[in-house]
This record gives structure tokens, C-alpha cells and sequence, in this order.
């Protein structure tokens, strides 16, 4: 797995994530979720995952280009409000571009929600692991390649 999350380019794991949000987002109904009965506010939840999600990935993905650096709090932030304006923008595309879908500011509370809490999850608690688990391979990697020259 660090193999593949090395060689993958920087910026597709975020190009994905905007994907997905944007099919979650616009598309009439997703996950066939007018199925199920389902708890009240649970599509606040569904966004609140889904915008932790993405903000992580934004985040993640800016932290590993940077390697074996640090990250700097004013670019983790600016990760937290690229994800703050998709969900704007997404809420907005409903409004405009889809028919069974409707904007709701309450919608754009709870991406703000999940892109606070992914922030602050990785910020205080999973910067430290996300950087052993990566950087350590490098390490690894860059020792090796010297000893062996």
C-alpha cells in the first residue's frame, strides 16, 4: 500500500474526490437511499462524512506532496476551504442543474462540519502517524539507494 500511495501522482487522489462529490452531489439519486427509511437528518450526516472525507483527501494529498517537510497550518487550511467551496458550489449546482435535488443552506452547515473535523483530526492527532507511515519508507528508501552507491 505505501508503494502505491507513493507512486501515485500528487493531485489525483483530490481530482477523484471531486468526482465523487460531484456524482453524490448532482445525481438524482445515488445510493438508491429513497428505498431505505432513514433516520431524520440522516443525508446531514452523509454529508458530514462525505466533506471529512473529501477534506481529508485534500489534505493528504497536499501532505504528502510535501514530504519529507512538514505541512504548514495556513495550507491545511486552504485544504479545509477548497472543500468549504465545493460544498458551496455543489449546493448551488443543485439549484441550478438538477431537478430532484434542492439547495439547502442546513446541507452546507454539515460540509463545513466534515471539513472542520477533518482538519482537526489530522492537525492534532493524524499528522504524526500519517507521516511515519509514509516518510519512513523514504527513509528507508533513500538509505538504501546510498549504501548502495
Amino acid at each position: 500500500m505505501k508503494k502505491f500511495l507513493l507512486a501515485l501522482p500528487t493531485g489525483i487522489p483530490s481530482l477523484v474526490m471531486i468526482l465523487i462529490v460531484a456524482y453524490f452531489s448532482l445525481a438524482e439519486d445515488p445510493i438508491g437511499a429513497s428505498r431505505f427509511s432513514l433516520f431524520e437528518g440522516a443525508d446531514k450526516v452523509a454529508h458530514v462524512i462525505l466533506y471529512f472525507v473529501t477534506a481529508l483527501v485534500f489534505i493528504l494529498d497536499y501532505a504528502k506532496h510535501v514530504l519529507p517537510h512538514h505541512t504548514k497550518l495556513n495550507k491545511e487550511l486552504m485544504c479545509m476551504a477548497t472543500a468549504i467551496t465545493l460544498g458551496i458550489v455543489m449546493e448551488v449546482a443543485q439549484l441550478y442543474f438538477t431537478s430532484g435535488r434542492s439547495y439547502e443552506f442546513s446541507d452546507w452547515f454539515a460540509d463545513i462540519a466534515g471539513a472542520v473535523l477533518a482538519f482537526l483530526f489530522y492537525h492534532f492527532w493524524y499528522v504524526h502517524y500519517f507521516r511515519q507511515y509514509l516518510y519512513h519508507s523514504m527513509q528507508h528508501h533513500y538509505h538504501y539507494n546510498k549504501r548502495k552507491k
